[in-house]
């Protein structure tokens, strides 16, 4: 799945392209890492790969001004930034779920963030 969003960019000229349109394209590859091809900076694409321990990506949100809510196998949700100097570090990290993450959203009306898993049926709500 290929999801378009706005990257946040230092240049003053980024900044104002990307508040008419979504100029990023993300997907992940290989269940393990996120991709992050900018269309405004097609020479510089960003791949982010994650800790082993969280296991496969089953999902991720664009919400905010460039933040990403990213759900693994293993249970957990992080949060990441697109913003240029936080690019690779974990702003929230939770182990939601003791064995496993089936799926997340975020209800922007609500300003929340969920998981879920399947079997046996259980969702959690985050802040």
């Amino acid at each position: 799945m290929a999801v378009f969003s706005e990257m946040k960019s230092n240049t003053a000229s980024s900044r104002s392209t990307s508040l008419t349109n979504d100029s990023t394209v993300s997907f992940v590859v290989g269940r393990k890492t996120l991709f992050l091809f900018n269309l405004d900076d097609p020479d510089n694409p960003i791949e982010l790969a994650f800790q082993g321990r969280y296991g496969n990506i089953v999902g991720y949100r664009w919400f905010g001004d460039g933040y990403m809510l990213i759900g693994f196998t293993n249970g957990f949700l992080i949060v990441i930034s697109t913003h240029p100097k936080e690019i690779g570090q974990e702003l929230f990290q939770s182990k939601t779920h003791r064995d496993v993450l089936n799926d997340i959203a975020i209800s922007f009306s609500l300003s929340k963030a969920g998981s879920g898993v399947r079997e046996p049926s259980q969702t959690r709500v985050e802040q």
